[in-house]
């Protein structure tokens, strides 16, 4: 009896002692299972994370492309009538106009044959709401820009621009200011609304392609020139760089701006086509901008 008693037993322990582990082949299928539960995650992961930088790169695209447009358009709202011009090539097109700085309207001006160097105008503000400062300035007025293509503005024997040399602001309010130009001059004819413009340098946003992308870079603070110049001879004419956007698309058959000169039926128009290109992303920004034809 004792005998069959401990037979028992040992066959007891035998049994609890061979389940309480894992077989080899249970341990595999774990170890398999593990794996893939792990490929997934990771993959998951991997998804996500690349839909988060993905998303992240379009948005710096779209903000980036979203300034140089926004400001090109502010800045060629605010041009001078009959200042806007293009020079395109191969690898470039550079758009130039002339942004104002202020604008009166004259009581008093030397019209040919007449000459003088000093003008009477309705007292003014500048763009900002601030009163207009010119004492040894490097500014300039100019009268009845009519003709296109920047030819009176960039031109100066069409003697429609002067440089000023001082503003001086009346002692009464009611009497009129005096603008003082460099020398005598004389303009080349009246504005039928008495509206003149004061200016002060160029500006110029040029699509230069490089090394399979293009860029797009603003220059300002540099002369006024009869033909208009390229991005080369801008900066070595010192004129200042400001990068503006990267991963932009140039083709010269399609070009990024279109002027249409103004006509007596309608304003100038200057239509944008800019195209921004980054890891397969694109995004293409087509608008039109109105220039006011009051000269």
């Amino acid at each position: 009896m004792a005998k069959l008693f401990n037979s028992r037993v040992n066959r007891h322990y035998t049994s609890s002692k061979r389940t309480a582990g894992f077989t080899l082949m249970e341990l595999i299928i774990v170890i398999i299972l593990l794996g893939v539960m792990a490929v997934g995650i990771s993959g998951f992961i991997k998804l996500t994370t690349q839909t988060y930088l993905n998303v992240s790169e379009r948005d710096e695209l779209i903000s980036s492309a979203r300034f140089v447009v926004e400001r090109l358009n502010r800045e060629l709202r605010n041009a001078v009538p009959n200042s806007i011009r293009q020079k395109s090539s191969a690898t470039e097109q550079c758009l130039e106009f002339t942004p104002i700085l202020a604008s009166t309207v004259y009581t008093d001006i030397p019209v040919n044959p007449d000459n003088s160097n000093t003008l009477e105008v309705i007292p003014f503000i500048d763009i900002d709401g601030n009163d207009y400062v010119c004492a040894n300035c490097s500014d300039a007025i100019v009268v009845y820009p009519t003709n296109t293509n920047g030819e009176d503005i960039y031109t100066a024997a069409n003697n429609k621009r002067y440089s000023l040399e001082d503003y001086t602001l009346p002692i009464a309010p009611a009497q009129v200011a005096t603008l003082t130009l460099e020398a005598a001059e004389s303009f080349a004819e009246h504005s039928p609304t008495n509206r003149a413009y004061i200016i002060n340098s160029p500006v110029s946003y040029c699509v230069i392609a490089q090394s399979g992308e293009a860029k797009v870079v603003r220059y300002s603070n540099y002369n006024f020139q009869q033909n208009q110049q390229s991005s080369s001879d801008l900066i070595a004419s010192g004129a200042n760089l400001s990068l503006m956007a990267e991963n932009v698309v140039y083709s010269q058959a399609e070009i990024p701006f279109i002027v249409l000169n103004a006509t007596l039926q309608r304003n100038a128009v200057v239509q944008t086509k800019l195209v921004f290109l980054r890891d397969n992303e694109r995004v293409v920004f087509d608008n039109a901008v109105h220039i006011n034809n009051v000269p």
